[in-house]
């Protein structure tokens, strides 16, 4: 069998969906008081309330006055209500919370604090220290490196956020593996001539600190431990198949928490990670230009969960992405040394941070001009879900017909198993 993780991570997806499909997401029955006890993981500022992450919850600060600081061991009081109770218009939050992997919603009406956890409070500082020097260095436009370096996207506005969604650029400020993929490349070059066992160890170290500081959303997950993965198969001089490493850890995560499949981060960072595996090699032989490869190849896949889901189709979306993809590692490494040279020298600093924004405010331009072009984004009002599932039969039937013909080519000794993945 070519690919038997492949098979492996099907399967639990039908398990997974079946098992989840009609199941009550908790056991609660009507709001009730509760007290936990845990280490506040990570805090998020919120228009109309404070979100603290305390073990396996959501703890919500509608006062704005707790003010709990990260990595802090406290004891909270407040209420909590089902999670089946949790549906706003046809969004259910309440699956989207047990998708994340907590365990429900806490309306928090005090607490108290009863120790202190020294790792996560290190790493909130870093965090916020970060964020703090970048609204300082990148004013208006901080929002956006914080989005795109922190995962802090909910300090862009509407207007930002809709810019990014008619666009087609939205993974930009979502951490994914075009972000971790830079960060990797940066650290790797940072440690260049050292051992490779100790490189391997160093890399996987600053990004699971990474990870853990922005937070392990179903994309970060995928994303770092796929980068991981890929990188130590190098260090090792080892064959890879980025199908089967794929596989492997959507197989980890699913059985960890099976309803992450309803996760829509989950949903577009697999699909397009998959799609860019499958399709970009195929794309690129007739085309020959790597970035419309990759965009293109990267929506054969996710096109339709964004139709379905977001009711919308950028039609703009190489455009957006040839206007930003490019210059995203620029950006990111421009901010990255200009928070370095903050320890050093505030006015080379501020220079190197002048240079990024003007970057930024260009990026920013274009890509504001393109969404509003009528033609940019198609609006659809009633999205069928037959539409949807014909694609997919379509498309996967390709896929499954061209791996069958591999196999027999393989059986033959025309191909190797690893040549063109």
């Amino acid at each position: 069998m070519r690919r038997p993780l492949l098979i492996l991570f099907i399967f639990l997806l039908f398990i997974s969906f079946i098992y989840t499909k009609d199941k009550p997401l908790d056991n609660i029955t009507h709001t009730k008081k509760i007290t936990i006890k845990g280490v506040v993981n990570d805090k998020v500022e919120k228009t109309k309330y404070d979100q603290y992450k305390i073990e396996n919850y959501l703890v919500n600060d509608y006062s704005k006055k707790l003010d709990i600081k990260i990595g802090k061991i406290v004891k909270i009081n407040g209420s909590i209500k089902t999670l089946d109770k949790m549906s706003f218009d046809d969004f259910d939050y309440g699956r989207y919370v047990k998708s994340m992997g907590y365990k429900g919603v806490i309306s928090a009406k005090g607490y108290t604090v009863i120790g202190e956890n020294k790792f996560y409070t290190l790493l909130g500082r870093i965090k916020f220290n970060l964020r703090d020097r970048f609204r300082y260095l990148y004013k208006d436009k901080s929002d956006f490196i914080n989005s795109l370096l922190l995962g802090q996207k909910e300090y862009l506005s509407d207007e930002e956020k809709d810019m990014f969604s008619r666009t087609g650029t939205s993974h930009v400020i979502a951490i994914s593996g075009l972000h971790t993929g830079v960060l990797c490349t940066m650290v790797v070059l940072m440690i260049k001539g050292i051992n490779r066992f100790y490189k391997l160890l160093i890399l996987a170290i600053v990004m699971i600190l990474y990870s853990i500081m922005v937070g392990f959303s179903p994309s970060v997950s995928r994303s770092i431990v796929f980068v991981i993965v890929m990188y130590l198969a190098i260090f090792l001089e080892e064959k890879r198949d980025g199908i089967c490493t794929l596989s492997l850890i959507g197989t980890f995560l699913i059985v960890n928490n099976p309803y992450i499949i309803y996760n829509i981060s989950f949903q577009l960072s697999f699909l397009a990670t998959l799609s860019i595996i499958y399709f970009y090699k195929i794309i690129n032989k007739y085309l020959k230009i790597d970035i419309i490869s990759i965009s293109l190849s990267a929506n054969i896949l996710t096109w339709p969960v964004v139709y379905y889901v977001f009711k919308g189709i950028p039609i703009l979306f190489l455009l957006g992405n040839i206007i930003i993809v490019p210059l995203i590692g620029i950006i990111m490494n421009l901010s990255i040394i200009s928070m370095i040279l903050f320890q050093f020298s505030i006015l080379i600093s501020k220079i190197l941070a002048y240079l990024n924004k003007s970057i930024i405010i260009v990026v920013y331009y274009l890509l504001d001009k393109l969404a509003m072009t009528k033609l940019a984004y198609i609006e659809i009002d009633n999205p069928k879900l037959f539409y949807v599932t014909f694609y997919y039969i379509l498309i996967f039937s390709y896929m499954i017909y061209r791996e069958l013909k591999i196999m027999k080519e393989q059986e033959n000794g025309l191909q190797g198993y690893y040549k063109e993945y």
